[in-house]
């Protein structure tokens, strides 16, 4: 039913649940999401088995309320969403499935799907929204650049003035949370990016392999929790080193984050 990879322990998880699902007659078809998607050549012995349940008509909730059909071996079952579980298998196999009828699936948002499994009787047009691995993420618009800058050096300066009063954790969440997201979505944007599966929903994931030079620098930028003032130089430096639109006009902005991260600096060592 699955086709071979770098994770049989997860391929071999999937034929259970896909024989389970036949046996239950309660279900159309499975999907395999990620890395035991269409994207099963980054499958490895971290990933985690994500997929989605074509539920027959009505049955959605018997799928639901009795998981037996995940093929045994159920270690823990969390329901993190009204419509799946996150769960864990003897053997250390982890996954995540959402269970959708038919009409549910084709409004999910995903990518990138593969069909492990199907009735005799399922629809043979069921949605796997396939995109190429070379496909990047569309161009940020002058206006989204503009808002990740804006609220880049914001932030920071929210964030080294807390640090200053004290509010370790604000101060932490502000700098190397929030400023260095936004300062992160504009440096992917200005950088071509090395081959590998872009994530349609997390910068994050795969960064380091498809943003080698940018991932070089974010142990300046999250140097922890007492750490702000050197992280918010850090990503002030990162975002003058992209030549953006509108840094000049922020250059205002900026100096006073500098001015103020470099006194707190100097705090800590008088």
């Amino acid at each position: 039913m699955t086709a071979p990879g770098s994770a049989p322990h997860l391929l071999a998880r999937l034929d259970l649940i896909a024989a389970g699902l036949e046996a239950s007659g309660r279900a159309l078809a499975l999907l395999g999401l990620g890395s035991v998607g269409a994207e099963l050549d980054r499958a490895d012995h971290f990933s985690d088995l994500d997929f989605f349940v074509v539920a027959r008509p009505g049955q959605v909730g018997s799928l639901l309320e009795d998981l037996s059909w995940l093929g045994g071996g159920l270690v823990h079952a969390f329901r993190n969403t009204p419509d799946g579980f996150k769960v864990l298998f003897a053997g250390g196999v982890f996954g995540e499935f959402a269970v959708f009828d038919e009409a549910a699936l084709r409004g999910a948002a995903f990518v990138n799907a593969r069909l492990v499994w199907r009735a005799p009787d399922a629809p043979a047009d069921l949605p796997l929204h396939l995109r190429p691995q070379a496909a990047r993420a569309e161009p940020l618009s002058a206006a989204q650049r503009a808002h990740h800058l804006g609220e880049a050096l914001t932030n920071l300066l929210i964030g080294v003035r807390r640090f200053r009063r004290g509010e370790r954790l604000s101060a932490w969440q502000f700098t190397q949370v929030y400023a260095l997201g936004h300062a992160l979505a504009l440096a992917a944007d200005a950088t071509t990016p090395q081959p590998g599966w872009a994530d349609a929903f997390g910068l994050e994931r795969r960064f380091e392999v498809r943003f080698p030079a940018l991932a070089a620098r974010l142990g300046a930028c999250l140097p922890g929790l007492d750490g702000t003032p050197g992280a918010a130089l850090a990503i002030l430096d990162l975002l003058e080193s992209l030549d953006l639109m509108g840094w000049q006009e922020a250059a205002g902005l900026a100096a006073q984050v500098r001015q103020e991260a470099r006194e707190a600096l100097a705090d800590r060592t008088a």
